[in-house]
């Protein structure tokens, strides 16, 4: 047995940590359904209610994320290295906020010409965030690490997705759009789109490289 082995034995474990990683993620996921939700209602309709609603998520977010630094500062022993937990925490709490920049952005600009691309987009948004609920969860048991490699390798190809619906919406818009100010307020929502879609890759990354470490 190695070392770190027989000191990851012996030594307990802080199970409020993962607790808290399962509620960012949550987090993420109950953000993602809310985009998923806004981009697909009909005008006019309750945009501003779902708006609000990932306000809410939002806001909660960041308590947890507060919960996880504050732990991290109390806490002797960690589950795994205090860099990391920090980078997890960070990096679920930035998807969530962006997923809430770009809906705030969507109801400030009434954007109303919802292309097919973009509904692409956020449902590979919505797919990866519950992907992140099962990658995150499988950090309390290294047992179930194939689960949660796979949960990362799919969130690797969601990324090459989304640039896909990136290039063709972009593509498609400077063809079609002839409205300069619509033409800028949907260049900038698509570009939050892929942001979102590469943070949830950052924590993919995030996660594999613990894995990788207490393999």
């Amino acid at each position: 047995m190695k070392l770190a082995d027989l000191f990851r034995y012996f030594v307990p474990k802080e199970k409020k940590f993962y607790v808290l990683f399962d509620e960012a993620a949550n987090c993420c996921f109950d953000a993602s359904v809310e985009l998923n939700n806004l981009m697909n209602e009909e005008p006019g309709g309750e945009q501003k209610e779902i708006c609000l609603r990932i306000k809410e998520i939002e806001r909660k977010g960041d308590e947890i994320t507060n919960q996880v630094f504050n732990d991290l500062n109390l806490t002797f022993i960690t589950p795994f290295d205090r860099e990391d937990i920090h980078e997890l925490a960070n990096t679920l709490d930035d998807v969530v906020d962006l997923i809430y920049k770009v809906s705030a952005k969507i109801e400030l600009y009434r954007l109303t010409n919802i292309s097919e691309n973009m509904k692409d987009m956020v449902a590979e948004i919505h797919l990866g965030c519950r992907e992140i609920q099962t990658a995150v969860h499988g950090l309390q048991n290294f047992k179930s690490s194939d689960e949660t490699l796979k949960a990362c390798s799919v969130l690797n190809k969601l990324v090459s997705r989304v640039d896909q619906y990136f290039q063709l919406s972009i593509s498609s818009l400077f063809e079609n759009e002839k409205d300069a100010i619509e033409l800028i307020k949907q260049k900038d929502v698509l570009f939050n789109f892929e942001k979102i879609a590469h943070k949830i890759k950052d924590v993919s990354d995030i996660i594999k490289t613990i894995m990788v470490k207490y393999a």
